[in-house]
This record gives structure tokens, sequence and C-alpha cells, in this order.
């Protein structure tokens, strides 16, 4: 099928189509429009409102902050529609009147998590890392829900012919019973918190420009959290983005989720002075001031309300009917081994490294001491117990030298694979090569090439090292061991389609002439094409499975993983097979022999630096993810796995040594293995007379078709012929005899006769 030049642009245009995203806001519709416009202007609606508040008043018109907690209990299921009777909009106090926290959880924040002096204690500034910890579902489940609408315009219309969303809120009904996704039903879970600081932003969308924005960074710092938290079988699973904001000089940090039914963006003033009771307190005064500047200038320079696009719509829509809402307090441990100036030059070092006078090594992790998660709308208490993260940039450096480590080992590989086709530079000595176990550890290193391309786009603090690891691996995977899985392919294509039991014996022409090998021999060329597309086919599909598991459930992702490892490292079981079908002879019986025909013919096809080398390269990553708790891929601790794969590969390492000192067969009952073929052999006079000329009886001798020599015979009917070494010539299954120089020399190249072209077995 062939494709002409504009059949080619026209298919590439539809398919640019069909899989790139709107431009600039992403309004593909009048209604969408519309939507957007109204929720532009409800949120610039709620920033006046948060402007024109103080620490003194309560919140009003705020999407999701419309009811507190004792308005839940004094009326069941109340609607949160501004205005509320009787609620008092003009003072604001820290407990459940005005809080949406119960009095009990405020306490308890106030007594064990924000419970630490801001004057003896010094906190780091940068605190981007990923935090490993626990959580815990509180034994309080006594909390009510509070009832938090969205409003109508965040649903999608009805028919195409609707253009104007629909006005008021919406409630989700029956909460209570929907979905294990919205609440926690876990006791105890494994917690994950990526945090990451925002200190600049971009005003435009599609903007790659950004603006600093925080000029009160020594003091607080925006934040953007990604939780995840999920139970220890990973069988119900929560995610949480969310932006926070950090008390530098206490240590606090107060993230809230933000979705169509909880725009918490306006809260973060009120709520980190949660510990202050007094109204009137100066301190609650300064924090309260100084973080609402913070909110106001991280809401101008973004230009917020103009940045929001459909996607940022559909996004908040989908987390508040699929999610609960969360505020998370957390409190770090201080370092107080530093003081600030010492504190001031780590932060320089680790954003702009010149080799200032500071032990990296040394540098604490960042620790939450205490932590909790409440949820309003679920009732939901979680205990944040002691989690514990090192610095991003530290982690950086740390994946870089791993990485480079990494390109060492992939160079080492090549270099044993170099000596390794050097060592089966024929095609009789690329045959005994196992193509499946060259085609296992062809699949690896293809993974990882495509694993390595991936994450430099995901990471670009580590595209350099990533990028050059992802050419070595695609270099020894595509070119190296392709190649020479190409050459072993070629060289036992006539097998194809034969019994075991014939390649045992080695009568490659009993199948020729039982019709059960191709007529037709394809070239290398064609071999290439085929393989190349059958490997590549095989890497993608694999590398898809791969990715894929990724969001598997645990147990069906364990079992994936240890079976496909116990699987990908059995990749010298397929070459035990492999000696044992070409039956080379015990190491002894080579020594024995010093014949050069013979030692070629049964020398080993693997150089054991080849063997030994690619073992402990390739089982030094499992041991060091399996073994290693502090692994850069935060990979679960299994050291009883990496022993037992580690003592299978081994096992299979002492087979290839077995069969190396005892023959390859030695595990085979010899009624089982067939007599083999073999070159060298005497011939009768019959033969003599059918295959030879009329001089050929008289001077009991052949001439050679290679080099138009003459040949002398071992003729087993005249005892006087019987001087003449057997070796010194060769008989092909097709029954023509060569030089055996010659004929080795020509199945160097080609594993076929020169006179009629039929398939030779190796010698």
């Amino acid at each position: 099928m062939e494709i002409d030049a504009n059949t080619l642009i026209f298919i590439i245009i539809i398919l640019f189509i069909f899989f790139s995203s709107p431009d600039g806001d992403g309004v593909s519709s009048e209604y969408e429009f519309n939507q957007l416009e109204i929720l532009k202007e409800h949120m610039r609606m709620e920033f006046n409102s948060f402007t024109n508040m103080s620490y003194t008043d309560n919140f009003r018109n705020i999407t999701g902050f419309k009811l507190s907690y004792q308005d839940e209990l004094d009326k069941h299921g109340i609607n949160a529609t501004y205005p509320i009777d009787g609620k008092n909009y003009d003072n604001w106090k820290t407990n459940q009147q005005y809080l949406m926290l119960p009095d009990e959880v405020r306490n308890y924040i106030k007594s064990d998590v924000w419970n630490m002096s801001p004057v003896d204690n010094i906190y780091p500034w940068n605190i981007s890392s990923t935090v490993i910890g626990n959580i815990d579902l509180s034994s309080n489940h006594k909390f009510s829900k509070i009832k938090m609408p969205y409003p109508q315009f965040y649903e999608p219309p009805y028919d195409m012919n609707d253009n104007t969303p629909k006005t008021g809120d919406n409630y989700i009904e029956d909460w209570s019973n929907t979905s294990e996704l919205h609440n926690v039903t876990f006791e105890t879970g494994e917690l994950s918190i990526k945090v990451s600081h925002l200190d600049d932003v971009t005003n435009q969308i599609d903007s790659r420009k950004r603006y600093m924005f925080n000029s009160q960074d020594d003091r607080f710092k925006m934040l953007i959290l990604q939780v995840d938290f999920h139970d220890k079988y990973e069988k119900e699973k929560h995610s949480i983005n969310s932006l926070a904001v950090y008390d530098i000089q206490r240590g606090r940090i107060l993230s809230f989720s933000d979705s169509a039914k909880f725009h918490s963006l306006f809260a973060f003033p009120h709520y980190l002075t949660l510990t202050n009771s007094d109204s009137k307190d100066e301190e609650s005064k300064t924090i309260y001031e100084e973080s609402k500047k913070l909110i106001t200038e991280y809401w101008n320079r973004s230009n917020f309300v103009d940045t929001i696009t459909m996607t940022d719509l559909h996004n908040a829509y989908d987390d508040a009917n699929n999610k609960c809402e969360y505020m998370m307090f957390l409190q770090l441990s201080p370092w107080n081994e530093y003081d600030r100036d010492e504190m001031k030059l780590i932060d320089k070092e680790l954003n702009w490294p010149l080799g200032r006078p500071i032990n990296i090594s040394k540098i604490p992790p960042v620790t939450i001491k205490s932590g909790l998660m409440y949820s309003p709308d679920c009732g939901v208490t979680l205990i944040v117990n002691a989690s514990k993260g090192t610095l991003y940039e530290i982690k950086m450096r740390t994946i870089r030298i791993h990485i480079m480590f990494g390109i060492v080992l992939f160079i080492a590989q090549i270099y044993l694979l170099l000596r390794q086709m050097q060592h089966t530079n024929t095609p009789s000595s690329v045959n005994k090569i196992s193509v499946y176990t060259f085609s296992m550890i062809n699949l690896v290193d293809g993974l990882l090439a495509c694993i390595y391309f991936i994450s430099a786009s995901v990471i670009p603090e580590l595209y350099l090292p990533l990028i050059i690891s992802a050419f070595a691996s695609f270099i020894l995977a595509s070119i190296f061991e392709t190649r020479y899985l190409i050459s072993v392919y070629a060289s036992q294509v006539n097998e194809q389609s034969v019994s075991i039991r014939t390649l045992l014996s080695g009568n490659l022409e009993d199948a020729e002439r039982l019709g059960d090998r191709p007529v037709i021999i394809p070239d290398e060329a064609s071999i290439s094409s085929s393989l190349y597309g059958r490997v590549f086919f095989t890497l993608f599909v694999s590398a898809f499975v791969v990715l894929s598991s990724l969001t598997w459930p645990l147990h069906v992702r364990k079992i994936f993983e240890y079976t496909s490892l116990c699987v990908l490292y059995s990749y010298w079981v397929p070459q035990i097979f492999r000696n044992a079908i070409k039956g080379i002879q015990s190491r002894s019986a080579r020594t024995r022999n010093n014949n050069t025909a013979n030692r070629r013919q049964n020398k080993l096809p693997l150089l054991w630096s080849f063997v030994i080398g690619t073992s402990v390269i390739r089982i030094f990553p499992i041991i060091y993810v399996f073994t290693y708790s502090s692994n850069v891929f935060r990979h679960h601790r299994d050291v009883r796995f990496a022993v037992l794969l580690s003592l299978w590969l081994a096992f299979q390492i002492t087979v290839l040594y077995s069969q190396d000192i005892l023959g390859a067969r030695w595990f085979l009952p010899q009624h089982t293995i067939p007599e083999g073929y073999s070159y060298f052999k005497a011939i009768t006079l019959q033969y003599l007379s059918e295959h030879g000329d009329s001089n050929s009886m008289e001077t009991h001798s052949v001439d050679c078709a290679i080099c138009m020599s003459e040949i002398l015979l071992n003729i087993e009917d005249v005892s006087e012929t019987h001087k003449v070494d057997i070796y010194s010539y060769m008989v092909t299954p097709c029954n023509h005899i060569f030089h055996t120089a010659c004929l080795e020399n020509w199945m160097s190249y080609k594993l076929q006769c020169p006179v009629c072209r039929a398939p030779l077995h190796p010698i």
C-alpha cells in the first residue's frame, strides 16, 4: 500500500486536530463562554469581599465558608444561602461559632500540632521535598458534616441548545452514602506530601514569562502541596492538590483543598491565627495582615481572574463531586543546629550552587513533627504522624549521581557485548547463541531507554543526565544488541519448524527431505526489517503495559512486578537449552583434542567475562532497589526477593559452568540423545563411485570445489588410505567434499554449500 504526499499531509492535519486541545482559555461554545464569564465575575465579587474584610470580620458570601460548625449543630442540614438569619457577620473568634472546625479539633491543633514557640526555634526557608509518613483515622467520628453547595453555573449543559448556565446553588444529594472516593474508611494508611515553592507566577494564559510576587519571603511563603494517602494495600486512594501558606517564623503550614464548592484562597489569613483566641491580640493581627498581603500579591501578580480557563472550571467541578474538602495543619521540626546566617547560606547554595562552605551531606531532612487533616463536609479527622523527606535539591543531586553511575554500567555493558560479538564472529559460532536470551536482555534495555526518555521530559532538572542515559541505553538496545540478534537469527533461520530431536542430532538434511523447512532462505536485509519491526513492536507494547501497571492496585502490581522480574532475569535459561541442543563437549574433551577444527566446533558460545559481567551489572540495580530502604525510587524494601532472585541467577550461571566442565548434555539421559552429524569421517568406495569422477577410484581423491586442488581421502575399504587424517577434509550433509580450511573459511560468511547452496549445519 502506497500513500502519496497529499494523503499523508491530510492524515497529519486530521490527527493534529483530533489530539490537540483548544488554545487560550479552552472555550469551545457559547455556553462555556458564559460559564467562564460568570465564574470570573463570581471570583471578583469574592475577592472584593475578602479585600474589605478585617481580622474582626466574619466570612460573608464566600463559597464554602458561609456556614460554621455551630450553624450545622444549631440547625442540622441548614442551607448555605447568604445571608443566614441571625448570623453575626461583624465579629470573628477562633471557635466553632465562627470556624468550620469543632472546638475539639481546634483545641487539638492548638495543643498537639501548632504548639512550637517561635522565639527560640529556627525553621528552614527552603522546604521543597517529598515527605513520607503515616496517617491515622481519628477514633472520634462524631463530628457533623457541613453542607457545602457549589454554584450551578459550574454544571455542564443538559443539551446542545442550552446557552445560559443556571443560577443558584446545587447540593450533592445523600453525601454520606456516596462512593468510597469521598470518605476515608481505613484506620491506618501511608501518606506522601510533595512540597513545592510557589515563588513566581505567570500573568497570561500560555505565557512562559514568570514574575516574583512575594515581598515577605523571609516570613511567609506560598506552597503547592500534592497530598496522596492510601491504605496499606492501596485499595483506597485519595489525592489532593492544594495551595498552602508556610509561616517561616513559626514553622507552620496551612493548606486547603480547592474546588467548585470550596474557594479556600480567601480563608488563609483567618485560619493562620487559629491558636489565638483573642481577636485583639497584636500577634494575631500581624499574622492576619501579613498573610492577607501575601494572598493579595499572589492574586494581583498572577492576574488570577483573567488566567482562569475551562480546564480549571472542569477540574473544580469534578473535585467538588468526587472528593472531600480538606484543611491541613502541619508543624515542622526546627533546624536549631543552624543560625539564621547559616540558614541563608544553605538556601543560597541549594538554589545557586557555587561551592559555598556548607556540608550538603549533613543537612537534615524536612520533618513534619505533627499534623492534622480535617474534612468539614465529610466529618473526617486524620492524624499525621511524624514524617520526613529529603530536600528536593539534595535529592536531585543524589539521583544525578545514581544516573551517572548507571551510565557507567551501560558503557561497561556495551564493552562486554562488543567482546562477545568478537568472540562469535562467524556464522558457526553465532549459531550457538540463543535468540531468546538476547531478546530478553534487549527488551530490558529498550524499556530503560523509554523510561529515561519519559523521565527527561518530566524532570527538567535532570534532563541532561537522563537524556545521556536514554541515549546510551538506546544505542545498546537498538544498535548493538539488535544487530547481534539479527546475526543470531540469520544463522538459525534454517532451523525453523525443525523438531528438537532433529536439532539435537544436527541432521538438518532429514528435515529438508521431509519438507519441514522453508526452501527459500531469506537474506539478511529482509531478516533485519522483520526483526526490527518485531523488536520495536514488543518494546512499545511492553512499555505501555509497564507504565499502565503504575496505576494498578498494589497486590496486582506486586504480582506483575515480581513475575516480570523472575521471567526477565531468567535470561540464561534459553542459553542452557541452546547449549544442550548444540552438544558442546566437556572442557577435558576439548583439551585432549588439539585439532583446530574440533576446537572451533566445540568452543563455548559465551565468554565467561560476558556472563559474569552482565549478571553483576543487571542484578546490582535490583539489589539496590529491594534492599536499600532510602532508595531514590521510593520502592518498598524486600530483601528476601532480592536474595531469591540473586540465587536464581547464580543457579543459572552454575548450570552454564557445569555445561562447560561436564559437557552441555550432562543432564540429559543418554538414550534421549540421538547421534549427531559429523563433517569429519571416512568414506566408502561406493560413495566415491557415486560422487567422484573417473580418476577418483584410482587416486582415492576428489577436487575441492573452492580451491580446485586435490583432496586425499580416507577410504574405509582401502587400508593404505587410512593414514589420511579425516580432519583434513569435510563431508557436507549434501555429500560434497572440501578441504577443511576452505570450507571453514567459506562457512565463516555463509552456511550454504558452495556447490548446491544447500543449508549447512554449523561446525
